[in-house]
């Protein structure tokens, strides 16, 4: 039991290592500077693109210039939700600017804005099945429902983040590619991608486990189960089999009370079926004959005729 808690809370762990990663990636670009600032998707040299600056980093937020390894906070865009990644849309199209931007910007404009909604979902999923495992630690034996609702989580929160680490890891890949391909300077934000992935790797371990733990919850809930409902059923057949004993007895009784009735003679019983005199005496004779000891008793016995009853008489022969 200590074990199986001691795994709880490793997966608990997993669960809240990918949910903290979660929240960086959510917060990356949310200020200007310190910690945040650090945290980007991509960064790329983007001299001649009209107004934009040397060198441009892309975040969750806005976008902003990059020089000489400074933020240079003069070159922002205007901070709002999902900025979209998309050289066309944040600078103007341009005659130097990749191909690709110009002639594939919806591919880019919403890989990276359905990537950010993909990844939000995920973190919503994460502090869902939180709970249930909290709870799980402490009733992982009963908890049933709670058990297949963190399965449920669990697996949405990492389908959730997979997809949105599969669309920002294509969309700047292919940007990156693009870049190079014109010989400019362009790369991942690697604390991003490092984040994002470790997440779909926490994710996936901890849906495993939990998959697997609800399995054996259930399985030996419904053995239990199967068991108790067996037991009742012996029992209740058990009871019905002694509770049939009394009766039984009573049955014995009645049938033993109408047997020493009939051994017994009635007193109210017609003539007709009450012994005569000669077979009274007929009985007698051969209860003598029967305890005689000497062979000379046996040979004066007299010899006894068949008594016949008739309808209207005794008639005998001596």
């Amino acid at each position: 039991m200590e074990y199986k808690k001691l795994v709880h809370i490793v997966n608990l762990l997993f669960l809240l290592g990918a949910g903290l990663l979660s929240w960086f990636l959510i917060l990356s670009g949310a200020r200007e500077g310190g910690t945040l600032r650090k945290f980007y998707w991509f960064q790329a040299e983007t001299t001649g693109f009209n107004d934009a600056p040397d060198s441009t980093r892309w975040y969750n937020y806005n976008w902003c210039g990059w020089d000489n390894g400074v933020a240079n906070s003069y070159h922002c865009s205007s901070r709002r939700p999902a900025e979209p990644f998309s050289p066309r849309d944040n600078f103007g199209s341009n005659d130097i600017m990749p191909s690709t931007f110009l002639n594939n910007r919806d591919t880019y404009y919403y890989l990276s804005r359905v990537a950010w909604a993909m990844l939000l979902i995920g973190l919503f999923f994460i502090m869902l099945v939180i709970i249930p495992q909290i709870v799980n630690i402490f009733f992982s034996s009963r908890m049933i429902g709670f058990s297949a609702i963190a399965v449920a989580f669990s697996w949405a929160a990492l389908f959730f983040i997979l997809l949105a680490a599969c669309l920002y890891t294509g969309c700047y890949e292919k940007a990156r590619r693009a870049f190079k391909h014109d010989g400019r300077f362009a790369r991942l934000g690697k604390n991003n991608f490092a984040f994002i992935w470790t997440t779909v790797f926490l994710l996936l371990v901890s849906s495993i486990w939990t998959t697997i733990d609800t399995a054996h919850v259930g399985y030996r809930y419904a053995k239990d189960g199967f068991s108790n409902n067996a037991n009742n059923d012996t029992n209740n057949y058990d009871n019905a089999y002694y509770n049939s004993y009394p009766r039984a007895e009573n049955d014995n009784n009645v049938v033993n009370d109408r047997t020493s009735s009939d051994s017994e003679p009635n007193e109210h019983t017609s003539p007709a079926q009450q012994p005569t005199f000669f077979t009274k005496m007929r009985t007698k004779k051969h209860v003598k004959k029967a305890n005689a000891s000497e062979p000379d008793e046996q040979q004066e016995s007299q010899e006894i005729t068949t008594v016949e009853h008739g309808p209207q008489g005794v008639v005998t022969d001596v």
